[in-house]
């Protein structure tokens, strides 16, 4: 149940109407926000009518926007009611001027306006008030509170709902009993993929991975999902959390956690893997049998890219072999690379069967290690790119960066990293950074200076947009492509 009154940051205002909702409540739910007042008019639960003290939100204004009236017949309307004492309202019908049916229709218009403009609010303060209602001032209204809610929030500036979602590594579960807040609304199929997904045990993060639909769809669904009160943010989920379900997911037999997994790996073990690999060919490396299905081979490349993935061994006695690690990492995805696609896998099986194991022999493995490296960091890259066309900008990140610690001397793999922590919440500063660096490693290189340009530009920071596209422009005083970004965001066009 809600208090009488509070603040909008700690509650959100599509939160605050569900729980009217859900409770049934007649009255008044007031938002104020600086000299903004909002209205907005339950009767058992459902909205019945808005109102406002702004004027682009009275009727009469959004009467004229939707052309259902002209500017001057509501100034003949509104002098007409200062002579009878009649709402003006009553005075465009009786003039003519307006139906009852388009009076309904602009009267729903209105409140689907005023509500809209308060679902952005993320501060501010709420009161509900339990008075009766004043029926001699409002429309009462036959209206959806669902379908406005998710019509209000589809419509959500993607800043609003980047501020407002929880961690990306918090879990996120189906509300205990969504049934009073899902009455009366229809979801979209992708709202409906991410509340089959959140099943209590899945995080944000994981959620977008599974989802298939791009980060950017899921998240503005989840979002939708979670203003609605039809699932709820639990707790965020540790690193241990996360390699325990990793180890299972990957085939870790029951009963043995995360921590047994890692201590499995030791020095030996590392040594004799390296060591085998002059041995073994792609099968054997994956530990799978040659009629390995599709899933077979991916479950098996999980399990061990995370035994032996350089970022899980850290610590001190392990520092000595972070190259060998970085050389079974890169072998085993090579392996994946090769077997996980159809015709490679059908072309290396051919080769196999001449007696063939490797596509370069054991002796190479050091003085081919600079190129493998280059040529895996060039799969992890390609894979990024199809990860970021289909938004799904986790997943494009990791690539990328894999991608740029194989190569790092390879700008574009920092660039296109700084691209996707761009698109995630709360990554904006990592992204800097990365541009930043992208800007280094290659100062010539004017499409770089004008993606970062707008993306600063896009998160409102025209100032620092400016000094960017200049400075490009400095460097290439003949790129039209500059000088119009500058004057996109009010320059002159030209470098001083």
């Amino acid at each position: 149940m809600i208090t009488p009154t509070g603040d909008i940051k700690s509650m959100t205002v599509p939160r605050l109407i569900q729980e009217l909702r859900a409770e049934k409540k007649t009255g008044t739910l007031v938002l104020s926000r600086d000299k903004e007042t909002k209205k907005i008019y339950f009767r058992s639960g459902d909205i019945i009518y808005a109102a406002s003290n702004q004027d682009a939100d009275q009727l009469g204004a959004s009467l004229i926007s939707s052309s259902k009236i002209t500017s001057e017949q509501h100034a003949v309307a509104v002098e007409a009611a200062g002579n009878t004492g009649k709402p003006v309202t009553a005075m465009l019908v009786e003039r003519g001027f307006l139906s009852p049916k388009d009076l309904v229709d602009g009267a729903k218009e209105q409140v689907s306006r005023i509500l809209s403009s308060v679902l952005s609010w993320i501060d501010g303060k709420y009161v509900v008030d339990n008075h009766p209602l004043p029926l001699g001032e409002i429309v009462s209204l036959q209206l959806s509170t669902g379908m406005l809610l998710v019509s209000g929030l589809a419509a959500l500036d993607w800043k609003i709902i980047r501020k407002s979602l929880p961690p990306l590594k918090t879990i996120i579960a189906p509300a205990k009993d969504g049934s009073p807040y899902l009455q009366g609304i229809a979801l979209e199929q992708d709202q409906q993929t991410v509340l089959a997904l959140a099943n209590g045990s899945r995080t944000i993060e994981e959620i977008c991975a599974l989802s298939e639909m791009g980060d950017f769809t899921t998240l503005k669904a989840l979002y939708v999902l979670y203003a609605l009160r039809l699932v709820d943010a639990g707790a965020v989920k540790t690193a241990e959390q996360a390699r325990a379900e990793a180890a299972v997911a990957a085939g870790v037999q029951d009963g043995q956690d995360a921590e047994q997994t890692d201590d499995k790996v030791t020095k030996e073990m590392i040594l004799h893997a390296l060591e085998s690999l002059a041995l073994q060919d792609y099968y054997q490396m994956l530990d799978i049998g040659r009629g390995a299905t599709a899933q077979e081979i991916k479950k098996a490349y999980f399990r061990y890219a995370k035994l032996y993935h350089p970022d899980r061994h850290m610590d001190s006695e392990m520092v000595e072999l972070k190259v060998k690690l970085e050389e079974l990492f890169m072998n085993i995805t090579e392996a994946y690379n090769i077997l996980s696609k159809e015709d490679t896998r059908k072309k290396y099986n051919l080769a196999l069967a001449s007696g063939v194991k490797r596509y370069r022999t054991a002796d190479q493995l050091p003085s081919a290690r600079q190129q493998t490296q280059k040529a895996t960091a060039a799969s992890q890259f390609n894979e990024g790119l199809k990860m970021f066309r289909v938004q799904n900008f986790w997943a494009a990140e990791e690539a990328f960066s894999w991608a740029a610690r194989l190569d790092p001397s390879n700008p574009e793999y920092v660039f296109q990293r700084g691209l996707a922590l761009a698109r995630m919440p709360r990554r904006m500063h990592d992204a800097e950074d990365l541009f930043n660096l992208a800007l280094k490693m290659a100062p010539s290189k004017v499409e770089y200076y004008l993606e970062i340009g707008n993306f600063y530009a896009k998160n409102g920071l025209k100032a620092k947009a400016l000094a960017l596209f200049k400075d490009a422009l400095l460097r290439d005083p003949n790129s039209e492509k500059l000088k119009q970004a500058i004057k996109n965001v009010g320059g002159v066009g030209t470098a001083k």
